[in-house]
C-alpha cells in the first residue's frame, strides 16, 4: 500500500535491536544527521514515522494538541491497513476511554479526576504498602545470600504496589500484572492477554461498585466513572507507572551499589533522590514512545509532515541534548522530559507518587540487605526502542531471617511455576514474573 511518508530506506528501524545496542551513540548519529530535530524512522513491521529529537520540537508538538492530537483516531495508518490487524501495536495503542487516549474537553475531565482521585490516597497510605511489599519480595530470596534484583525486585515491586492501591486480591493481581507485561512486550498473544486484562478489570470495577473501599478503583467509581472508564483507565495507570519505575529502581540501585564505598549508605534520603534523578537523567525509562497524531499538513523539524502521520516522542535523544548544557545539574534538577509537557503531561500528584515509590524502594531493600554488593558490573540498556532498562543486577549479602512466615515464603525460583490460573501460560522473563507474583502475594 503507498504511504505519503517517504522515508529513506537506511531510516532507523525503533524495534530493531541493533540499532539501541548503543542508545547514546545512536542519538548522536541521528542529531548529527538531522539538526533541525525531527527524523524519519520506521516503527515495528515497517511503519514510517517522525522521531522528534530536540526539546524545541517537543514543545511545538506536545504543546499544541488541535495540530497534534493524542486520539488515535487520527492515525492513518491504524485504519487504513498499513498496521496489519494482528499487530502487537493494536493492542497497546488502540483507542480507549482514558485520559491518554482522547483530547479537548474530554480530556480535561478525564484529568480532573485522575489527579483528584490521586490526590486522595494518602502518601501514607502509599508508603505502607511499598514496605509490605519491599518485605514480602526480599524475604522471597533474603536467606539465599545473592540473588538477581531486576528479576526477584525491581520487576514487580512496582506492580504489587500499584495492584494493591487497585485493591485487587492476589489471583487478581497475578494474573493482571503477568498479562500487562506481555502486552508491553508485544508478545504475540498480545491481543488475546489483553483482552483477558480487560475483561478481569471491568469486573474489578464492578465489585468496587457495589463494595467500595479505600483504593484508587473505588475513587474512580465515586467521580462518576463507568465500569468501561475506570477499566481503560486502570489499564493507562498500569502500563504508564509499572515500566517507568522498575526501571528507575534498577537503574538507581545500580548507579549507588557502584558507589556505595564513596557515598554515605543507600537510605541517605537525599543520596537516594540524587540517584534516582541522575537515573532519569541519564537513562530514562522510555527512549520513545509513540504519542502524538498530526491532525492537519504542516511544519515541524525541516519536514512537511502530513495529516495522519504519527509522531514518536524522543525522551531520550532530547535529554541527551540537554545534558551537554553543563549547568545543568542532573542530580537535583526535577525538569526531566519522562513525564512530558502540554496539556497531556503527567499530573505532578501521579509523577510525585511515581517517585516516592521508586526511591522508597531504594531504600527500603537497602535497610534490610545493607551490606549488599555488585557481583559483577553487568548493566545493559534492553533492546528496544519503546523501553530501555537494566536486564541484569546481581548482588551478594549476607544471607538475613524472613520477616514474614508460612507456606508462601518457602518457595525458590528454580521451582516450577504453580497451577494456579487458566489464562494464557506467560513464558520467558514474563514467567518469572508471574512465579514471583504468585509467590510473594499474601494469601
Amino acid at each position: 500500500m503507498t504511504h505519503p511518508i517517504q522515508h529513506p530506506t537506511d531510516a532507523v528501524r525503533l524495534d530493531d535491536p541493533e540499532a539501541f545496542a548503543d542508545p547514546q551513540a545512536l542519538w548522536d548519529r541521528l542529531l548529527e544527521r538531522y539538526p533541525d530535530g525531527l527524523a524519519p524512522v520506521f516503527l515495528a513491521e515497517g511503519v514510517p514515522a517522525w522521531l522528534m529529537l530536540t526539546l524545541d520540537v517537543h514543545q511545538q508538538v506536545m504543546q499544541d494538541p488541535e495540530t497534534f492530537a493524542r486520539d488515535v483516531d487520527h492515525w492513518r495508518d491504524f485504519h487504513n491497513g498499513v498496521i496489519p490487524e494482528r499487530s502487537p501495536m493494536r493492542a497497546i495503542y488502540t483507542k480507549r476511554r482514558n485520559v491518554w487516549n482522547v483530547d479537548g474537553s474530554d480530556h480535561k475531565y478525564y484529568r480532573d479526576i485522575v489527579v483528584r482521585a490521586l490526590s486522595n490516597i494518602s502518601h501514607n497510605q502509599v508508603m505502607a504498602h511499598v514496605d509490605e511489599v519491599v518485605d514480602r519480595v526480599v524475604d522471597t530470596f533474603c536467606t539465599e545470600g545473592r540473588a538477581d534484583l531486576v528479576t526477584r525486585y525491581s520487576s514487580v515491586v512496582p506492580l504489587l504496589v500499584l495492584c494493591r492501591l487497585y485493591g485487587m486480591d492476589a489471583q487478581e493481581g497475578v494474573a493482571v500484572c503477568s498479562a500487562q507485561r506481555r502486552v508491553w512486550d508485544g508478545a504475540d498473544d498480545a491481543l488475546h492477554v489483553h483482552a483477558q486484562m480487560q475483561r478481569r478489570m471491568t469486573a474489578l470495577a464492578q465489585r468496587r461498585r457495589e463494595e467500595p473501599g479505600n483504593d484508587l478503583v473505588s475513587e474512580l467509581v465515586a467521580a462518576g466513572l463507568d465500569d468501561e472508564e475506570i477499566r481503560d483507565h486502570l489499564t493507562f495507570i498500569t502500563a504508564a507507572a509499572h515500566e517507568p519505575a522498575a526501571h528507575t529502581v534498577a537503574h538507581a540501585m545500580w548507579l549507588l551499589l557502584g558507589r556505595k564505598n564513596e557515598l554515605v549508605q543507600l537510605n541517605s534520603g537525599r543520596t537516594v533522590r540524587e540517584a534516582v534523578n541522575t537515573s532519569l537523567w541519564h537513562a530514562p525509562p522510555m527512549h520513545t514512545l509513540i504519542g502524538r497524531f498530526a491532525t492537519r499538513d504542516t511544519s515541524v523539524g525541516g519536514y512537511r509532515v502530513a495529516a495522519g502521520d504519527c509522531l514518536v516522542m524522543g525522551f531520550g535523544p532530547a535529554q541527551q541534548l540537554l545534558r551537554r548544557d553543563e549547568r545543568l545539574d542532573t542530580e537535583t534538577n526535577r525538569s526531566y522530559m519522562i513525564f512530558g509537557m502540554g496539556p497531556h503531561s503527567c499530573p505532578s500528584a501521579g509523577r510525585d507518587l511515581g517517585l516516592a515509590i521508586a526511591e522508597k524502594a531504594v531504600q527500603r531493600i537497602d535497610r534490610r540487605l545493607p551490606d549488599m554488593v555488585l557481583v559483577d558490573e553487568q548493566w545493559q540498556g534492553v533492546a528496544a526502542g519503546r523501553l530501555s532498562g537494566v536486564e541484569s543486577l546481581r548482588v551478594a549479602f549476607t544471607p538475613t531471617d524472613r520477616i514474614y512466615e508460612g507456606a508462601p515464603w518457602q518457595l525458590s525460583a528454580s521451582q516450577s511455576t504453580p497451577e494456579t490460573s487458566t489464562e494464557t501460560r506467560p513464558h520467558t522473563l514474563s514467567m518469572r514474573l508471574g512465579q514471583w507474583l504468585r509467590w510473594i502475594w499474601p494469601g
